[in-house]
């Protein structure tokens, strides 16, 4: 089974998310939601891997071994998400009913015109943050990720919306740092995903009662930049609606060297602790289809 998630590989093609684009642009979404089950059955009998990875976690925030039904609505629940990007970057928000939890906090930094970074995880929709971000001209973020991974998904999506694409930052660009810099100096915000880690700077931490590794370099950017940090979890409650979640972290990290790891993997502990109270508010939003904690090594 795949150990980390860099190794997983696309399971589509370039025809199919299109199609599944146009129908969710030239039809109701009622009827495009019709296509998430064949889509949930195609994946829940052809990838072990997928299958395997939601048992792992399910019996872990469930406490007892799931079954075949629950593994289909874990999947089911990651597709539906997956059309309602289409609806978020095309700038639909009429679409959904969203609350937002904590929304004072980042209008505050916005206020101030003070930058911070905002974590979140591979834990319901991060679109609805970005949609966020370019629906209220006053909140300016950019986005730090590897576009390489799930590339053929995010060329399809980049062309729904091109505005949306250029808030991103390549974390593989050798100028991303340089870019990221460039854009605190200009009073935005960094949004990156620190459930992953695919680097070899990591703390090891403990979520849902097993040791998982966390990485360290979404903090040790933070040091850099002196930035305060918030937390965000956008989760999908089914059907139309979704709570997004705004929490700080810390304040600026301005940090000397010798205490700096110390304090990063006590902040990581604190945010996988903030991650398991989330998944435990709604489990079906986690999507990291791989061996998350090495069950296949143990």
């Amino acid at each position: 089974m795949t150990r980390t998630w860099s190794e997983s590989k696309e399971r589509s093609n370039t025809f199919t998310l299109k199609l599944i684009c146009w129908l969710a642009l030239h039809t109701s979404r009622g009827f495009a939601r019709i296509l998430l089950y064949p889509i949930t059955l195609y994946f829940l009998m052809t990838s072990p891997r997928v299958r395997k990875a939601s048992v792992n976690y399910l019996r872990r925030v469930y406490s007892k071994s799931p079954g075949l039904n629950d593994v289909a609505k874990h999947i089911f629940w990651f597709a539906a998400t997956i059309l309602d990007r289409v609806y978020f970057i095309t700038d639909q928000p009429d679409q959904f009913e969203i609350e937002i939890f904590g929304n004072d906090i980042l209008d505050g930094y916005t206020k101030d015109r003070r930058s911070c970074m905002l974590l979140g995880a591979h834990l319901g929709s991060f679109e609805a943050l970005r949609s966020l971000g370019i629906n209220r001209s006053n909140l300016k973020l950019k986005v730090m990720m590897y576009h390489e991974h799930n590339a053929m998904m995010m060329r399809v999506l980049d062309s729904l919306n091109p505005k949306l694409a250029a808030s991103i930052i390549n974390l593989a660009d050798d100028n991303a740092l340089l870019k990221m810099k460039e854009a605190v100096d200009q009073g935005e915000h960094i949004g990156m995903l620190a459930d992953r880690c695919s680097e070899e700077k990591f703390c090891n931490c403990e979520l849902l009662g097993d040791p998982v590794r966390m990485p360290t370099g979404p903090l040790s950017i933070a040091c850099i930049i002196h930035a305060p940090v918030l937390l965000f979890f956008p989760l999908y409650l089914g059907k139309n609606k979704y709570a997004l979640y705004i929490e700080e972290l810390s304040g600026p990290l301005d940090l000397a060297r010798n205490k700096r790891d110390r304090v990063i993997a006590d902040l990581m502990q604190k945010y996988t602790d903030r991650l398991e109270h989330y998944i435990r508010i709604s489990p079906l939003n986690w999507f990291n289809f791989y061996d998350y904690w090495a069950d296949e090594e143990n």
